[in-house]
């Protein structure tokens, strides 16, 4: 099989839920560390891979993708192994609903936010401004509850097996769960929290944990 490389940093959650994607598939990859903290993804050599600057990036058998959207659904298509998206047309068209919701309704408030701020005050002794805080708690909450609201019954996102929308979901839950917003705002979803306590036991999530500490 061609060498998989991803590009970025295993702290991303974007660049995990790759890295979960390839894992569930059964696919080995290398994984090469982007810096972006040192401004390593504005230099000329990254730019020529994603002219955004952004992570995650994929290259297989001289086929570079970026866009995690994108790359995913490749690792999917491209390779064995279980499938990561529905063959049922509901059950698809749901996935691609919450993946869209997660990414243009959570990450924002969650990641860029809330998780963002909470790192910034841990770990760069930045002042916390609660009001801030406060302000991205209920676009949080709000995305979540229908996360939830949507969610299947089967113990998945979608359906009866791990799916795209679980992967993409899981790395934010992993930084959001730890801070006391996220407690709090999981701690009113219990359909939300048994998933997250069933994702987080999946040899993929317990292979992935980023070993460094930003987000």
């Amino acid at each position: 099989m061609a060498k998989v490389i991803l590009h970025g940093p295993d702290y991303s959650t974007q660049v995990r839920t790759i890295r979960l994607c390839l894992v569930e598939k059964g696919v080995g990859y290398e994984l090469e560390p982007v810096d972006i903290l040192r401004g390593v993804n504005r230099k000329p050599d990254f730019l020529k891979l994603q002219p955004f600057g952004q992570v995650p990036v994929l290259v297989h058998d001289g086929f570079t993708l970026y866009e995690t959207s994108a790359i995913a659904r490749y690792v999917d298509d491209a390779f064995k192994g279980p499938k990561l998206q529905p063959t049922d047309k509901k059950d698809a068209a749901r996935m691609n609903q919450l993946v869209s919701i997660i990414e243009m309704h959570g990450y924002g408030p969650i990641i860029s936010e809330i998780v963002t701020l909470r790192v910034k005050e841990a770990f760069l002794g930045q002042k916390l401004d609660i009001a801030d805080l406060r302000k991205a708690a209920g676009p949080a909450q709000h995305c979540l509850t229908v996360v939830e609201g949507l969610m299947a019954d089967g113990g998945f996102l979608v359906g009866s097996a791990v799916s795209l929308a679980d992967l993409y979901l899981a790395p934010m839950i992993s930084f959001f769960g730890k801070t006391p917003e996220g407690k709090v705002i999981m701690g009113r979803l219990p359909k939300l929290t048994a998933w997250w306590e069933s994702i987080l036991k999946r040899p993929a999530m317990l292979e992935t944990v980023p070993q460094t500490t930003q987000t």
